[in-house]
């Protein structure tokens, strides 16, 4: 299978950059709607990658995901391919083209491995550093694999994505800092309870903020959860949702003391927690800490709570300070991750010209190595004068020539390569020999 081509040069010789292409849409170009419709689901993937393949795609990889659904490909005709991408989007969702043509980006080249860098490192997605986005696009990839999406080419340019994302989790603070009020309350709970594998906790109604940051906590290791809720009905499915325990509403107080974390959203009339019942509780535990989340309006926490000791209290104002705090420090840290990927991608692509030279710089050492064997084997008597003042007059015939008649096509010719005194000069060290006076017209002056 060969990829999509065009009038563009051979793709076994065309430099890696020249192909590469990311087009699609993500959260800056399209809404969430459109976003959902063009999501790949798993079991949809090989279907897919078989459009792409027979579109003219052999190496792609789809980054599907709620923040983007972009394709990451290798191609000699970068309109050519982005067409059949917006095209396969389209068909797999049972839409026209017309429904995405204004929300679909295309990148090339450089300008493509940077788009690609800084998603790898967190610097496109919705939320700046989120740490997700990185094991999403390894999935992405090795599902690509699998449906045989991926060349080396391809592959060789992921790997620097990981390490360029790898460098800027180092070297920038890019990730240290909670940014949204359930990360807030993640990163104060662990401060004071510690492991969350070791620790109780109880979710008071089914407040939006409690549920979101009880999810995380589960994501995180907490496994013993126990649900209170005055609806019955309610506490049941809140109980099935987190696999949780059930605790009747007029026992909280009495099993306060079991609790390591408390999280709270009914704000009814009535604080549900006391300040006698937190107290009571911290006797009973010997005074180990308790972090207690309020984020009910009314509050469910009485507000003096936050007096005693051992008691944390933190409400959504509390959260709320230490998010728009880790978003800025965020934003600073990303300027130094910015750098990071400008550096790499230029590393990248100076390592791209040397690869690229490679096999010219061995073919010349090849024809010039040929020569002066030709020139000993042919002349085994010859004095050493007299063999390179014959090889320096071998290797320069065809360039000569080569230059005579390129300089004598003139600007109204039919020449299709320029003649480019500045790289000649470059190549063969002429403006140097000029400058330090070793030329031969420099010596001749002298004479």
């Amino acid at each position: 299978m060969s990829a999509v081509t065009g009038s563009s040069p051979d793709p076994s010789t065309a430099p890696r950059l020249r192909r590469l292409i990311v087009a699609g849409v993500d959260h800056q170009t399209a809404g969430q709607g459109l976003r959902d419709r063009l999501f790949v689901e798993q079991p949809a993937l090989p279907d897919f990658y078989r459009h792409l393949a027979a579109a003219g795609f052999d190496q792609a990889v789809l980054l599907s995901t709620c923040d983007r659904v972009v394709v990451v490909g290798m191609s000699d005709a970068p309109d050519a391919a982005a067409a059949a991408i917006r095209r396969t989007l389209a068909e797999t969702a049972g839409m026209t083209e017309q429904n995405i043509e204004g929300s679909f980006f295309i990148r090339t080249g450089t300008d493509a491995l940077g788009h690609l860098f800084s998603i790898a490192a967190s610097l496109e997605s919705q939320v700046l550093g989120e740490p997700e986005v990185l094991g999403q696009i390894k999935t992405a990839h090795r599902g690509a694999e699998g449906a045989t999406g991926v060349g080396r080419e391809l592959g060789a340019i992921f790997e620097a994505a990981y390490s360029v994302a790898k460098r800027v989790r180092n070297e920038t603070a890019i990730g240290e800092h909670a940014i949204s009020m359930a990360a807030a309350a993640c990163q104060v709970a662990r401060e004071v309870v510690g492991r969350f594998e070791q620790t109780t906790a109880l979710v008071v109604g089914a407040g939006e903020l409690g549920v979101l940051v009880a999810d995380k906590l589960k994501a995180q290791g907490l496994t013993d959860i126990w649900m209170a809720d005055p609806l019955e009905p309610r506490a049941e499915a809140m109980a099935a949702h987190f696999g949780a325990h059930r605790l009747a509403m007029e026992e909280i107080g009495r099993s306060l003391h079991r609790m390591d974390m408390v999280l709270t959203g009914l704000g009814g009339a009535v604080p549900v927690i006391t300040r006698d019942d937190v107290a009571q509780a911290l006797k009973q535990r010997r005074y180990k800490p308790i972090f207690l989340l309020d984020a009910a309006v009314p509050a469910d926490v009485e507000p003096d709570v936050a007096a005693l000791d051992e008691a944390y209290l933190f409400t959504l104002h509390d959260l709320e300070r230490i998010a728009l705090t880790g978003q800025e420090k965020r934003s600073h840290a990303a300027i130094d991750a910015r750098a990071i990927v400008e550096d790499e991608v230029a590393s990248f692509v100076l390592a791209e010209g040397y690869r690229a030279a490679a096999p010219m710089v061995t073919a010349l050492r090849q024809r010039f190595e040929a020569h002066r064997q030709q020139i000993l084997a042919s002349n085994p008597t010859m004095s050493a004068d007299e063999a390179t003042r014959l090889l320096v007059n071998r290797l320069l015939h065809g360039p000569s020539q080569a230059l005579r008649e390129l300089a004598a096509d003139g600007d109204g010719g039919a020449r299709s390569v320029p003649l480019d005194g500045d790289l000649i000069a470059r190549l063969f060290g002429l403006a140097a020999d000029a400058d330090d006076g070793s030329s031969p017209g420099a010596e001749k002056g002298r004479e």
